[in-house]
């Protein structure tokens, strides 16, 4: 019997469709009866995490948790999210509920440290100015012996522009993605070899882009975890 998946979702909405689409994609099934059984909360009402971090405005724990607790109480064994910057708050919501909560910043840190040694160059880290801001993803990595490169301080700002645009449903007609694939070209002529999407959007530009580098979506790994944890493999 597979276990019950929850996605605490609407941070943003298309990134939880992403988890969700890539965790079916990635379930082995012939039939519909093979897939796993998943609860989606989507709460956009949700305060916006990177305010919270960076303004000082309302924290969206009280929502989060009321979100993981609806999920409980439907039923479902252990609680996934797809949103980087609200892993800042993991271990409230992990006080919130029984189930367990995972972390798909551990998971990928986890995933380089076992992957990683094929790549001689470096890592850089896409994502957003809070999340970036509070090491979340550095910590896990060095942890593992891996050092991220970051972005500089102007293109960190353009990359927060074009989530946000993201976030308004611009992909192909994003204003800022001929900027972005022009910096990505440049850190691949300098030695970067990977990337790594440490924002829930990144990965939904990564059709959009021709910057030649190995991708690292925090997003799918995640959904391979979630399929393996479900279905004990």
């Amino acid at each position: 019997m597979s276990k019950k998946v929850g996605i605490l979702g609407g941070m943003g909405p298309l990134a939880t469709v992403d988890l969700f689409a890539k965790i079916v994609q990635h379930t082995p099934a012939t039939l519909d009866q093979d897939h796993l059984r998943i609860i989606i909360d989507n709460n956009p009402q949700i305060p916006p995490r990177v305010e919270a971090i960076l303004q000082g405005a309302p924290s969206p724990v009280p929502a989060m948790a009321e979100s993981a607790r609806l999920l409980e109480s439907a039923g479902v064994d252990f609680i996934v999210m797809p949103c980087n910057t609200a892993h800042y708050w993991i271990e409230d919501l992990r006080a919130a509920v029984t189930v367990p909560v995972y972390s798909m910043i551990e998971n990928a840190a986890v995933f380089a440290a076992e992957n990683y040694c094929q790549l001689s160059g470096k890592m850089l880290l896409l994502a957003t100015e809070a999340t970036v801001s509070l090491n979340l993803y550095q910590k896990a990595f060095a942890a593992k012996g891996i050092t991220l490169q970051l972005l500089r301080s102007e293109e960190q700002v353009m990359l927060d522009k074009a989530v946000r645009r993201i976030k308004a449903g611009e992909l192909a007609d994003n204003p800022y993605l001929a900027d972005l694939n022009r910096m990505l070209a440049g850190y691949a002529e300098a030695g970067t070899e990977a990337l790594l999407a440490g924002c829930t959007e990144v990965p939904l530009f990564f059709p959009y882009l021709n910057d030649g580098l190995v991708r690292l979506d925090a997003t799918l790994l995640l959904a391979h975890m979630v399929v393996a944890r479900a279905t004990g493999e």
